[in-house]
Protein backbone atom coordinates (compact mmCIF):
# COMPACT_ATOMS: atom_id res chain seq x y z
CA UNK A 1 0.00 0.00 0.00
CA UNK A 2 1.34 3.58 -1.03
CA UNK A 3 0.53 7.16 0.29
CA UNK A 4 0.20 9.70 -2.26
CA UNK A 5 2.79 12.25 -2.14
CA UNK A 6 1.83 15.78 -2.53
CA UNK A 7 5.43 16.66 -1.98
CA UNK A 8 8.01 15.21 0.01
CA UNK A 9 8.42 19.30 1.72
CA UNK A 10 4.86 18.63 2.85
CA UNK A 11 5.51 15.46 3.75
CA UNK A 12 8.36 16.46 6.07
CA UNK A 13 6.38 19.59 7.75
CA UNK A 14 3.14 17.41 7.71
CA UNK A 15 5.26 14.65 10.36
CA UNK A 16 4.08 15.21 14.18
CA UNK A 17 2.91 18.77 13.46
CA UNK A 18 -0.14 18.14 15.45
CA UNK A 19 2.05 17.54 18.47
CA UNK A 20 3.90 21.33 18.46
CA UNK A 21 1.02 23.55 19.75
CA UNK A 22 2.28 26.87 20.19
CA UNK A 23 5.68 26.20 18.72
CA UNK A 24 7.30 24.04 21.25
CA UNK A 25 5.55 24.00 24.38
CA UNK A 26 2.18 21.33 24.02
CA UNK A 27 3.91 18.45 25.73
CA UNK A 28 4.71 20.65 28.57
CA UNK A 29 0.85 20.87 29.34
CA UNK A 30 0.28 17.83 31.57
CA UNK A 31 -3.28 18.62 32.18
CA UNK A 32 -3.89 18.20 28.63
CA UNK A 33 -1.42 15.48 27.79
CA UNK A 34 0.11 14.53 31.04
CA UNK A 35 -0.25 11.04 33.03
CA UNK A 36 -1.28 10.14 36.86
CA UNK A 37 2.07 8.16 36.63
CA UNK A 38 5.07 10.72 36.41
CA UNK A 39 7.55 8.35 35.35
CA UNK A 40 5.79 7.71 32.62
CA UNK A 41 4.94 11.29 32.02
CA UNK A 42 8.48 11.86 31.48
CA UNK A 43 9.25 8.64 29.65
CA UNK A 44 6.61 10.97 27.15
CA UNK A 45 8.33 14.39 27.19
CA UNK A 46 11.69 13.02 26.84
CA UNK A 47 10.29 10.95 23.63
CA UNK A 48 9.34 14.76 21.84
CA UNK A 49 11.73 17.24 23.49
CA UNK A 50 14.72 15.10 23.49
CA UNK A 51 14.05 12.89 20.28
CA UNK A 52 11.24 13.27 18.00
CA UNK A 53 12.20 17.49 17.81
CA UNK A 54 15.59 16.41 15.60
CA UNK A 55 13.64 14.98 13.11
CA UNK A 56 15.59 12.34 11.97
CA UNK A 57 15.61 8.42 11.64
CA UNK A 58 17.93 7.97 15.32
CA UNK A 59 15.57 10.87 16.92
CA UNK A 60 12.43 8.96 15.65
CA UNK A 61 13.90 5.91 16.73
CA UNK A 62 14.71 6.51 20.23
CA UNK A 63 10.96 8.64 20.47
CA UNK A 64 9.18 5.19 19.96
CA UNK A 65 11.48 3.48 22.44
CA UNK A 66 10.52 5.89 25.36
CA UNK A 67 7.00 6.07 24.33
CA UNK A 68 6.63 2.15 24.59
CA UNK A 69 8.30 2.76 28.30
CA UNK A 70 5.75 5.22 29.23
CA UNK A 71 3.09 2.86 28.12
CA UNK A 72 4.45 -0.05 30.05
CA UNK A 73 3.97 2.72 32.84
CA UNK A 74 0.65 3.79 32.41
CA UNK A 75 -0.97 1.00 29.65
CA UNK A 76 -4.07 3.75 29.81
CA UNK A 77 -1.83 6.33 28.91
CA UNK A 78 -4.43 7.81 25.80
CA UNK A 79 -1.56 10.64 24.89
CA UNK A 80 1.22 8.36 24.43
CA UNK A 81 -0.67 5.98 22.18
CA UNK A 82 -1.37 9.00 19.72
CA UNK A 83 1.98 10.18 20.12
CA UNK A 84 3.37 6.88 19.05
CA UNK A 85 0.94 6.83 16.32
CA UNK A 86 2.30 9.91 15.21
CA UNK A 87 5.94 8.41 15.02
CA UNK A 88 5.04 5.91 13.08
CA UNK A 89 3.35 7.83 10.81
CA UNK A 90 6.43 10.12 10.55
CA UNK A 91 7.99 6.54 9.50
CA UNK A 92 5.53 6.01 6.79
CA UNK A 93 7.26 8.74 5.10
CA UNK A 94 10.10 6.80 4.17
CA UNK A 95 8.84 4.37 1.45
CA UNK A 96 10.38 1.70 2.94
CA UNK A 97 8.41 -0.35 5.21
CA UNK A 98 5.40 1.41 4.43
CA UNK A 99 3.21 -0.85 5.35
CA UNK A 100 4.50 -2.39 8.30
CA UNK A 101 4.44 1.05 9.90
CA UNK A 102 1.16 2.12 8.09
CA UNK A 103 -0.07 -1.03 10.30
CA UNK A 104 1.50 0.38 13.43
CA UNK A 105 0.21 3.74 12.88
CA UNK A 106 -3.61 2.59 12.65
CA UNK A 107 -3.05 0.31 15.69
CA UNK A 108 -1.92 3.02 18.14
CA UNK A 109 -4.50 5.34 16.54
CA UNK A 110 -7.21 3.27 17.39
CA UNK A 111 -5.55 2.20 20.92
CA UNK A 112 -5.95 6.19 21.53
CA UNK A 113 -9.36 6.78 20.22
CA UNK A 114 -10.60 3.74 22.69
CA UNK A 115 -10.30 5.76 25.27
CA UNK A 116 -12.54 8.47 23.88
CA UNK A 117 -9.62 11.37 24.95
CA UNK A 118 -10.72 15.11 25.55
CA UNK A 119 -7.41 16.22 23.08
CA UNK A 120 -7.34 15.97 19.63
CA UNK A 121 -4.08 14.09 18.71
CA UNK A 122 -5.79 11.20 18.56
CA UNK A 123 -8.25 11.80 16.19
CA UNK A 124 -5.70 14.18 14.17
CA UNK A 125 -3.97 11.34 13.30
CA UNK A 126 -6.61 8.84 12.86
CA UNK A 127 -7.62 11.32 9.97
CA UNK A 128 -4.24 10.71 8.42
CA UNK A 129 -4.85 6.96 8.73
CA UNK A 130 -8.65 7.00 6.94
CA UNK A 131 -7.08 9.82 4.41
CA UNK A 132 -4.37 7.15 3.34
CA UNK A 133 -7.36 4.55 2.73
CA UNK A 134 -9.23 7.21 0.60
CA UNK A 135 -12.07 8.11 2.78
CA UNK A 136 -11.85 11.93 2.49
CA UNK A 137 -15.02 12.57 4.32
CA UNK A 138 -14.16 11.19 7.20
CA UNK A 139 -10.42 12.28 7.34
CA UNK A 140 -12.21 15.44 7.44
CA UNK A 141 -15.04 14.76 9.61
CA UNK A 142 -11.87 13.70 12.44
CA UNK A 143 -10.20 16.72 12.44
CA UNK A 144 -12.89 18.61 12.71
CA UNK A 145 -14.03 16.45 15.50
CA UNK A 146 -10.25 17.22 16.84
CA UNK A 147 -10.79 20.93 16.57
CA UNK A 148 -13.72 20.69 17.94
CA UNK A 149 -12.38 19.06 21.03
CA UNK A 150 -9.49 21.13 21.51
CA UNK A 151 -9.84 24.31 19.73
CA UNK A 152 -6.78 25.80 20.92
CA UNK A 153 -4.55 22.77 19.67
CA UNK A 154 -2.46 24.46 16.67
CA UNK A 155 -1.62 21.48 15.36
CA UNK A 156 -5.19 20.18 14.05
CA UNK A 157 -5.43 23.48 11.82
CA UNK A 158 -2.26 22.88 10.44
CA UNK A 159 -3.48 19.22 9.77
CA UNK A 160 -6.98 20.57 8.15
CA UNK A 161 -5.05 22.98 6.01
CA UNK A 162 -3.10 20.51 4.56
CA UNK A 163 -5.76 18.48 3.35
CA UNK A 164 -7.83 21.14 2.16
CA UNK A 165 -4.49 22.11 -0.09
CA UNK A 166 -4.41 18.42 -1.01
CA UNK A 167 -7.31 18.65 -2.36
CA UNK A 168 -6.89 21.25 -4.65
CA UNK A 169 -9.96 22.51 -4.91
CA UNK A 170 -10.50 24.28 -0.64
CA UNK A 171 -7.81 27.12 -1.16
CA UNK A 172 -9.71 29.52 0.63
CA UNK A 173 -10.32 26.86 3.74
CA UNK A 174 -7.06 25.73 3.77
CA UNK A 175 -5.83 29.61 4.19
CA UNK A 176 -8.62 30.44 6.46
CA UNK A 177 -7.70 27.05 9.05
CA UNK A 178 -3.74 28.86 8.57
CA UNK A 179 -4.74 32.56 9.78
CA UNK A 180 -6.82 31.21 12.43
CA UNK A 181 -4.29 29.12 13.44
CA UNK A 182 -1.48 32.45 13.38
CA UNK A 183 -4.08 34.05 15.77
CA UNK A 184 -3.29 31.53 18.70
CA UNK A 185 0.44 31.02 17.71
CA UNK A 186 1.57 34.37 15.36
CA UNK A 187 5.30 32.01 15.83
CA UNK A 188 4.03 28.74 14.42
CA UNK A 189 6.01 28.37 11.48
CA UNK A 190 4.41 25.60 9.91
CA UNK A 191 1.89 28.06 9.26
CA UNK A 192 4.20 30.21 6.92
CA UNK A 193 5.07 27.04 5.17
CA UNK A 194 2.14 25.91 4.54
CA UNK A 195 0.30 29.09 3.04
CA UNK A 196 3.28 29.84 0.98
CA UNK A 197 2.54 26.19 -0.65
CA UNK A 198 -1.06 27.16 -0.51
CA UNK A 199 -0.27 30.52 -2.81
CA UNK A 200 2.96 28.30 -4.49
CA UNK A 201 1.35 25.22 -5.86
CA UNK A 202 -2.58 25.93 -6.12
CA UNK A 203 -3.28 29.27 -6.24
CA UNK A 204 -0.08 30.80 -8.49
CA UNK A 205 0.15 34.01 -6.79
CA UNK A 206 3.71 33.58 -6.43
CA UNK A 207 4.65 37.27 -4.81
CA UNK A 208 2.96 35.91 -1.80
CA UNK A 209 4.04 32.31 -2.05
CA UNK A 210 7.60 34.44 -1.35
CA UNK A 211 6.22 36.20 1.08
CA UNK A 212 5.13 33.28 3.83
CA UNK A 213 8.78 31.42 2.61
CA UNK A 214 10.72 34.04 4.04
CA UNK A 215 8.75 34.24 7.32
CA UNK A 216 9.32 30.62 7.44
CA UNK A 217 12.91 31.34 7.15
CA UNK A 218 12.93 34.32 8.81
CA UNK A 219 11.31 31.67 11.80
CA UNK A 220 14.34 28.86 11.21
CA UNK A 221 16.75 31.77 11.80
CA UNK A 222 15.02 33.11 14.68
CA UNK A 223 13.14 31.17 16.79
CA UNK A 224 14.15 28.61 19.50
CA UNK A 225 14.72 25.88 19.43
CA UNK A 226 14.94 25.98 16.13
CA UNK A 227 12.67 24.03 13.75
CA UNK A 228 14.91 22.48 11.34
CA UNK A 229 11.86 21.50 9.09
CA UNK A 230 11.65 25.59 8.34
CA UNK A 231 15.19 24.98 6.50
CA UNK A 232 12.76 23.97 3.69
CA UNK A 233 11.75 27.69 3.44
CA UNK A 234 14.82 27.82 1.25
CA UNK A 235 14.55 25.20 -0.95
CA UNK A 236 10.77 26.38 -1.28
CA UNK A 237 11.47 30.04 -2.36
CA UNK A 238 13.75 28.56 -4.82
CA UNK A 239 11.30 26.71 -6.32
CA UNK A 240 9.29 30.19 -6.70
CA UNK A 241 11.82 31.84 -8.29
CA UNK A 242 12.46 28.67 -10.23
CA UNK A 243 8.62 28.83 -11.90
CA UNK A 244 9.34 32.63 -12.50
CA UNK A 245 12.67 31.81 -14.57
CA UNK A 246 14.24 34.38 -12.52
CA UNK A 247 17.24 31.52 -12.22
CA UNK A 248 20.04 33.23 -10.37
CA UNK A 249 17.64 33.84 -7.44
CA UNK A 250 16.82 30.36 -7.64
CA UNK A 251 20.50 28.98 -7.80
CA UNK A 252 20.94 31.64 -4.83
CA UNK A 253 18.20 29.90 -2.51
CA UNK A 254 19.07 26.14 -3.50
CA UNK A 255 22.68 26.43 -2.85
CA UNK A 256 21.75 28.11 0.89
CA UNK A 257 19.24 25.45 1.31
CA UNK A 258 22.73 23.28 0.29
CA UNK A 259 24.26 24.57 3.44
CA UNK A 260 21.91 23.95 5.38
CA UNK A 261 20.58 20.58 4.70
CA UNK A 262 24.02 18.67 4.05
CA UNK A 263 25.85 18.61 7.30
CA UNK A 264 22.74 17.66 8.83
CA UNK A 265 20.92 14.59 9.76
CA UNK A 266 17.82 15.31 8.70
CA UNK A 267 14.98 12.63 7.65
CA UNK A 268 14.94 11.60 4.59
CA UNK A 269 17.60 13.77 4.11
CA UNK A 270 18.82 11.80 0.94
CA UNK A 271 15.60 12.64 -1.45
CA UNK A 272 16.05 16.46 -0.53
CA UNK A 273 19.30 16.48 -1.60
CA UNK A 274 18.40 14.43 -4.87
CA UNK A 275 15.47 17.41 -5.44
CA UNK A 276 18.23 19.72 -5.01
CA UNK A 277 21.08 18.58 -7.14
CA UNK A 278 18.78 17.95 -9.92
CA UNK A 279 16.94 21.59 -9.05
CA UNK A 280 20.27 23.18 -9.74
CA UNK A 281 21.37 21.24 -12.39
CA UNK A 282 18.80 22.04 -14.35
CA UNK A 283 18.41 25.60 -13.31
CA UNK A 284 22.02 25.95 -14.35
CA UNK A 285 21.15 24.67 -18.04
CA UNK A 286 18.31 27.32 -18.07
CA UNK A 287 20.18 30.35 -16.85
CA UNK A 288 23.24 29.03 -19.74
CA UNK A 289 20.40 29.12 -22.60
CA UNK A 290 19.11 32.21 -21.50
CA UNK A 291 22.75 33.73 -21.76
CA UNK A 292 23.48 31.84 -25.33
CA UNK A 293 20.25 32.82 -27.07
CA UNK A 294 21.83 36.21 -25.50
CA UNK A 295 24.81 36.11 -27.26
CA UNK A 296 23.87 34.44 -30.35
CA UNK A 297 21.30 36.66 -31.03
CA UNK A 298 23.51 39.86 -30.43
CA UNK A 299 26.15 38.00 -33.14
CA UNK A 300 23.33 38.02 -35.59
CA UNK A 301 22.83 41.77 -34.93
CA UNK A 302 26.25 42.38 -35.33
CA UNK A 303 26.71 40.64 -38.57
CA UNK A 304 22.93 42.34 -39.24
CA UNK A 305 24.92 45.72 -39.08
CA UNK A 306 27.90 45.16 -41.37
CA UNK A 307 27.27 41.94 -43.29
CA UNK A 308 30.53 42.82 -45.37
CA UNK A 309 32.70 42.65 -43.34
CA UNK A 310 34.52 39.51 -43.92
CA UNK A 311 36.61 40.05 -40.80
CA UNK A 312 33.59 40.09 -38.61
CA UNK A 313 32.01 37.19 -40.26
CA UNK A 314 35.07 34.64 -40.00
CA UNK A 315 35.73 35.90 -35.84
CA UNK A 316 31.51 35.55 -35.63
CA UNK A 317 31.86 32.01 -37.21
CA UNK A 318 35.48 30.42 -35.74
CA UNK A 319 35.07 32.29 -32.50
CA UNK A 320 31.77 32.54 -31.05
CA UNK A 321 29.66 29.87 -32.88
CA UNK A 322 32.05 26.73 -33.61
CA UNK A 323 33.20 27.58 -29.76
CA UNK A 324 29.88 26.78 -28.76
CA UNK A 325 30.02 22.82 -28.45
CA UNK A 326 25.80 22.33 -29.47
CA UNK A 327 24.68 20.46 -32.56
CA UNK A 328 21.55 22.92 -32.55
CA UNK A 329 24.34 25.86 -32.70
CA UNK A 330 26.21 24.15 -35.63
CA UNK A 331 23.17 23.44 -37.32
CA UNK A 332 21.49 26.81 -37.12
CA UNK A 333 24.29 29.32 -36.54
CA UNK A 334 27.66 28.08 -37.80
CA UNK A 335 27.12 26.26 -41.09
CA UNK A 336 24.97 28.85 -42.50
CA UNK A 337 27.49 31.20 -42.05
CA UNK A 338 30.27 28.64 -43.27
CA UNK A 339 28.46 28.27 -46.48
CA UNK A 340 27.80 32.22 -47.08
CA UNK A 341 31.09 32.97 -46.64
CA UNK A 342 31.95 30.74 -49.47
CA UNK A 343 29.40 32.82 -51.62
CA UNK A 344 31.24 36.00 -50.80
CA UNK A 345 33.82 37.77 -53.53
CA UNK A 346 36.60 38.68 -52.13
CA UNK A 347 40.54 39.36 -53.01
CA UNK A 348 41.72 37.13 -50.30
CA UNK A 349 42.21 33.49 -51.54
CA UNK A 350 41.77 32.22 -48.14
CA UNK A 351 38.22 33.33 -46.92
CA UNK A 352 36.84 30.95 -49.01
CA UNK A 353 39.08 28.09 -48.05
CA UNK A 354 38.92 28.66 -44.37
CA UNK A 355 35.29 28.65 -45.05
CA UNK A 356 35.33 25.59 -46.43
CA UNK A 357 37.28 23.78 -44.26
CA UNK A 358 35.40 25.51 -41.33
CA UNK A 359 32.39 23.59 -43.30
CA UNK A 360 33.81 20.38 -42.82
CA UNK A 361 35.05 20.73 -39.47
CA UNK A 362 31.08 21.28 -38.54
CA UNK A 363 29.95 18.82 -40.80
CA UNK A 364 32.43 16.28 -39.49
CA UNK A 365 31.26 17.80 -35.00
CA UNK A 366 27.91 16.25 -36.34
CA UNK A 367 28.84 13.50 -37.33
CA UNK A 368 27.69 14.06 -41.17
CA UNK A 369 31.10 12.37 -42.60
CA UNK A 370 29.77 11.74 -46.10
CA UNK A 371 29.06 15.13 -46.40
CA UNK A 372 32.12 16.61 -45.16
CA UNK A 373 34.05 14.76 -47.25
CA UNK A 374 32.15 15.55 -50.24
CA UNK A 375 32.85 19.44 -49.26
CA UNK A 376 36.52 18.42 -49.55
CA UNK A 377 35.87 17.03 -52.71
CA UNK A 378 34.19 19.31 -54.64
CA UNK A 379 37.00 21.73 -53.39
CA UNK A 380 40.27 19.78 -54.44
CA UNK A 381 38.19 18.93 -58.24
CA UNK A 382 38.68 22.63 -58.47
CA UNK A 383 41.98 23.08 -56.42
CA UNK A 384 43.67 20.09 -56.49
CA UNK A 385 47.23 21.98 -55.27
CA UNK A 386 45.61 23.62 -51.79
CA UNK A 387 47.59 22.04 -49.31
CA UNK A 388 44.94 22.75 -46.54
CA UNK A 389 42.59 21.19 -47.89
CA UNK A 390 44.74 17.91 -49.19
CA UNK A 391 45.28 17.62 -45.64
CA UNK A 392 41.81 17.56 -44.51
CA UNK A 393 41.45 14.84 -46.94
CA UNK A 394 44.27 12.50 -45.58
CA UNK A 395 43.14 13.03 -42.04
CA UNK A 396 39.04 12.33 -43.59
CA UNK A 397 40.45 9.27 -45.04
CA UNK A 398 42.92 7.69 -42.35
CA UNK A 399 40.21 8.34 -39.95
CA UNK A 400 37.89 6.11 -42.66
CA UNK A 401 40.54 3.35 -41.83
CA UNK A 402 41.46 4.57 -46.04
CA UNK A 403 44.72 4.69 -45.21
CA UNK A 404 46.68 4.59 -48.46
CA UNK A 405 44.82 7.38 -49.94
CA UNK A 406 44.97 9.10 -46.48
CA UNK A 407 48.36 9.08 -47.22
CA UNK A 408 48.52 10.02 -50.71
CA UNK A 409 46.73 13.36 -49.84
CA UNK A 410 49.27 14.29 -47.10
CA UNK A 411 52.21 13.64 -49.14
CA UNK A 412 50.64 15.73 -51.82
CA UNK A 413 49.69 18.42 -49.29
CA UNK A 414 53.14 18.15 -47.90
CA UNK A 415 54.39 19.15 -51.83
CA UNK A 416 51.85 21.73 -52.39
CA UNK A 417 52.89 23.36 -48.81
CA UNK A 418 52.71 27.49 -49.15
CA UNK A 419 53.27 30.74 -47.35
CA UNK A 420 49.81 30.36 -45.27
CA UNK A 421 50.11 26.59 -44.88
CA UNK A 422 53.71 26.17 -43.73
CA UNK A 423 55.47 22.74 -42.91
CA UNK A 424 55.60 24.22 -39.17
CA UNK A 425 51.87 24.42 -39.60
CA UNK A 426 51.87 20.87 -41.36
CA UNK A 427 53.86 19.27 -38.88
CA UNK A 428 51.60 20.73 -35.73
CA UNK A 429 48.17 19.28 -37.45
CA UNK A 430 50.05 16.05 -37.54
CA UNK A 431 49.41 15.79 -34.10
CA UNK A 432 45.41 15.75 -34.38
CA UNK A 433 44.09 12.44 -32.80
CA UNK A 434 43.00 11.25 -36.29
CA UNK A 435 46.49 9.83 -36.99
CA UNK A 436 46.42 7.81 -33.41
CA UNK A 437 46.47 4.76 -34.77
CA UNK A 438 49.25 5.41 -37.76
CA UNK A 439 51.34 7.43 -35.87
CA UNK A 440 53.92 4.13 -35.33
CA UNK A 441 54.01 3.67 -39.17
CA UNK A 442 56.97 4.14 -41.34
CA UNK A 443 54.74 6.11 -44.03
CA UNK A 444 53.64 8.74 -40.82
CA UNK A 445 57.18 9.28 -39.61
CA UNK A 446 58.11 9.98 -42.97
CA UNK A 447 55.43 13.07 -43.03
CA UNK A 448 57.44 14.64 -40.27
CA UNK A 449 61.21 14.44 -42.03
Amino acid sequence: MKKIYFSLFLILNLALAVSAQRGFNYYKDSGRVGSSNEKAYTYFKKAYYDCIWKWTTAGADSAEYYLKLAIQEDSNYSAAYAFLAHVYQFKTYNPQDFDKYFALQKKYAEKAISYNPKTGDAYSVMSDVVWTEHDTAQALNLLRNAIAREPDNVGNYLFLSVRFTQMGKADDSAIYYLHRLLQYDPEYGQAFMKLGNVYNWNIHDFDSAKFYYRKAIENYNTIKPRDNRMMGGYYSLADVYNKQEQYDSAIYYYKIYLQELEPSDMYVREQFLSLTYKALYECQQRLSGNYLNQFLTLNEQRIAKDPGNTDLLMQTLEENYMSIEQDSVYEKYALPLAKHIQTIHSPDPYLRIYATDDEFVILKKLKRNDEALKVLEAYNANNPKEPLILFDLGRMKISTNDNQAGFAYLNKAKLYLNDVFTKQVFIEQLNNPDFDKVRSTSEFKKLTE
